[in-house]
């Protein structure tokens, strides 16, 4: 389930996700003051004390900085079904990565793919 979701200054905005197999957070956010948002993805399933970033995308440089953000909702909604459906975060984020590619969204990868 999708339990909370906050907007930020300059075009930020964290969504937590919260499902049977899973707890994660999505952060849009800018990686500096000229560059373009980008999205980080922590697990928190053992704690928000103990989160973890465990994968980044990248989004394409056609999105303008709205459509990465709408983007950003249709990302949170994804990884609920695939937790809620009972895919483990890695399975959620692969799926996605594999249809962010697959529609020139953007790039995706684990962290520790990296």
């Amino acid at each position: 389930m999708i339990t909370s979701r906050k907007n930020y200054r300059f075009g930020g905005r964290v969504t937590t996700v919260e499902t049977p197999t899973f707890c994660c957070m999505i952060s849009t956010a800018k990686e500096g003051i000229f560059k373009k948002q980008s999205v980080m993805f922590s697990d928190f399933s053992d704690g928000m004390e103990n989160r973890r970033h465990v994968a980044k995308l990248v989004y394409s440089d056609r999105l303008d900085s709205e459509a990465r953000l709408d983007f950003h909702d249709q990302i949170a909604a994804h990884l609920d079904g695939g937790g809620m459906a009972g895919q483990t975060l890695r399975e959620s984020l692969h799926d996605l990565f594999a249809a962010v590619a697959a529609d020139e969204t953007g790039f995706g990868a684990l962290l520790d793919e990296l």
